[in-house]
C-alpha cells in the first residue's frame, strides 16, 4: 500500500505539521486561543504606535505561486505611493510530508520568472548559492505582512507565527464557498491577523458568529483578486495562442481533490475526455486548461513525475490548447466560458456575468452538503453536467451557438451582491483602512 494514497497520509501530514508550527492547544482549545489573541493584540497595537508620522511604512508580500498571487492592484497603487515601501517575498510552497521537493523548487523558479516579469521589487527567501532558507523578517524587517494563504503548507518562518509582532494581514486568495467555516475563518491564522481584508459581508457575519476573536479583525472590502476585471479602465493582454480564424475560448480549470477530503475534482474522469474534445472541436474551440496549483503535487504523488509531465506537455503542445499555471485575470477577460469543478471559481467567474459557466458534477447530493448558502446561490447561476454528452451539449449550444438564458440572472447576482456598492475598488479600501490607522 502506498501511504501517500491513503487517508492515512493526510492524517499523519497534519500531525506533522501541528508538532512543527507548535499550535496543536491554540487549535483545539478556544480559551488558549484567546490568550494569543489578546498577546498579538497588544503586540500589534505596539507596532502601530513605533510607526511614527511621516514614516514610510514596509510592506511584505508573502508570494508562494503566481496562481495564488492576487495582490497586484495593492502593489501597484503602494508602489506609487510615498507612504509604502513594497516588496514582494518569495517563499516555498507545499512543503511537508508528502509533496516533491523538485516540483516546490520548480514553482519558486517559476515565481522568479514571473516577479521578474512584472517588474516588481523583490527578494527570493532561498538563497541559491548557500543552498539554504533565508531569515526574511530580520533581512525585509517589516511593518506590515500580506499573506497569500492562510494553511501550514510553507516553512514556519514565513508562517503569520512568526511574525505576530507585526502588521498582518491577509486576503483570501479564493472565494469563500464551503460550509468548513473553520477553514475560512477560524483557524489560529484567521483570529491572529492584524486585519482579515473579506470579500463580501456574508464572510464578515460568519467570522462574527463563529470565529473565536468574533471577527473583530474583518474588514470588507471587496474581492481583491478580481478588481482589474471589475475595473472599466482594465485592458486584459491576449494570452491564447494564435489561431487561424476566430474560435471559441473555453478554460477547463480541474480542482486538485483527486484522493482526499470532499473529493469533489472529476479530473480522473476527465483528463482524458478534455484532450479528445478540444481534438474533436479544434476547427471551433481553443482550451486553456488551467489546474489548481495543487493538482500537479497530487498527481505527481498518483501517477508518478514522468506520466503527470508528459500530460501537462499535451496540453501545451496541442495547436488549439495550452497550458496555463499562473495569474488568469487576463485569461478570464479573454476567454468565452468555463467548464470547471472549482471552489472559488464558482464565485470569481461570475464576475463576468456575461460568459456562461459550466459545472462538473460529481455526486450533487455531497456537494450541496459541502456548499454554504451564498455559494450555492453561485452554484445554481452555473450549468450542470454530470457526463461527455452534457459537457458536449454546453460547447455546442450555449457557447458556440450563444444558447444563454441564464445570464439575466447571473448579472443581477453580480450587481446585488459582487460589485462594489460605493463603487470604490479593493484596493483602494485596503489603503484607505491602512492609512486611517498608522498616519494619525
Amino acid at each position: 500500500m502506498n501511504i501517500k494514497n491513503t487517508k492515512l497520509a493526510n492524517t499523519i501530514n497534519t500531525l506533522y505539521k501541528s508538532f512543527r508550527f507548535h499550535d496543536f492547544f491554540k487549535s483545539h482549545f478556544d480559551f488558549i486561543m484567546r490568550f494569543y489573541i489578546k498577546k498579538a493584540r497588544r503586540k500589534q497595537l505596539e507596532r502601530t504606535n513605533l510607526i511614527s508620522h511621516g514614516k514610510v511604512v514596509k510592506v511584505a508580500f508573502m508570494f508562494q505561486t503566481p496562481a495564488v498571487w492576487k495582490y497586484d492592484c495593492l502593489y501597484r497603487i503602494m508602489e506609487q505611493d510615498g507612504a509604502f515601501d513594497p516588496v514582494v517575498v518569495l517563499t516555498p510552497y507545499n512543503v511537508n510530508l508528502f509533496y516533491d521537493m523538485n516540483e516546490t523548487m520548480r514553482v519558486i523558479e517559476q515565481s522568479i520568472h514571473y516577479v521578474q516579469n512584472k517588474r516588481y521589487h523583490f527578494i527570493s527567501s532561498f538563497n541559491a548559492t548557500t543552498r539554504r532558507w533565508l531569515d526574511i523578517k530580520s533581512i525585509v524587517d517589516p511593518d506590515v505582512v500580506f499573506f497569500s494563504k492562510p494553511y501550514k503548507d510553507t516553512l514556519y518562518q514565513y508562517h503569520l507565527y512568526n511574525f505576530t509582532d507585526r502588521l498582518t494581514c491577509y486576503v483570501p486568495y479564493g472565494f469563500f464557498i464551503s460550509n468548513h467555516y473553520r477553514e475560512n475563518s477560524n483557524f489560529p491564522f484567521h483570529n491572529l491577523l492584524w486585519k482579515f481584508f473579506a470579500e463580501t459581508e456574508y464572510q464578515k457575519e460568519v467570522s462574527e458568529e463563529l470565529a473565536v476573536n468574533k471577527g473583530d479583525n474583518v474588514v470588507v472590502t471587496g474581492c481583491l483578486p478580481m478588481e482589474n476585471i471589475m475595473r472599466k479602465d482594465y485592458t486584459p493582454k491576449e494570452v491564447w495562442k494564435p489561431q487561424e480564424k476566430i474560435k471559441k475560448r473555453i478554460i477547463w480549470a480541474p480542482h486538485h481533490t483527486v484522493d482526499y477530503l470532499f473529493n469533489f475534482s472529476n479530473f480522473m474522469v476527465y483528463a482524458e475526455t478534455m484532450l479528445n474534445i478540444a481534438e474533436k472541436y479544434k476547427d471551433v474551440i481553443q482550451i486553456a486548461f488551467k489546474p489548481h496549483p495543487v493538482l500537479k503535487f497530487r498527481l505527481i504523488n498518483l501517477w508518478g513525475e514522468q506520466k503527470t509531465d508528459e500530460y501537462y506537455k499535451r496540453w501545451e503542445e496541442m495547436s488549439n490548447a495550452q497550458l496555463e499555471t499562473g495569474d488568469y485575470v487576463d485569461l478570464f477577460l479573454t476567454s468565452d466560458a468555463i467548464i470547471h469543478d472549482s471552489g472559488s471559481f464558482l464565485l470569481e467567474y461570475l464576475h463576468l456575468p456575461q460568459k456562461p459557466a459550466l459545472y462538473l458534477v460529481r455526486d450533487r447530493e455531497n456537494l450541496y452538503s459541502f456548499l454554504n448558502s451564498f455559494s450555492t446561490k453561485a452554484f445554481e447561476l452555473h450549468y450542470h453536467a454530470e457526463n461527455i454528452d452534457q459537457i458536449e451539449a454546453f460547447i455546442n449550444n450555449v457557447v458556440i451557438q450563444g444558447d444563454d438564458p441564464m445570464r439575466v440572472d447571473r448579472e443581477k447576482f453580480y450587481n446585488d451582491y459582487l460589485y462594489p456598492k460605493d463603487g470604490v475598488m479593493p484596493s483602494q479600501k485596503i489603503i484607505n483602512t491602512l492609512k486611517d490607522v498608522l498616519q494619525k
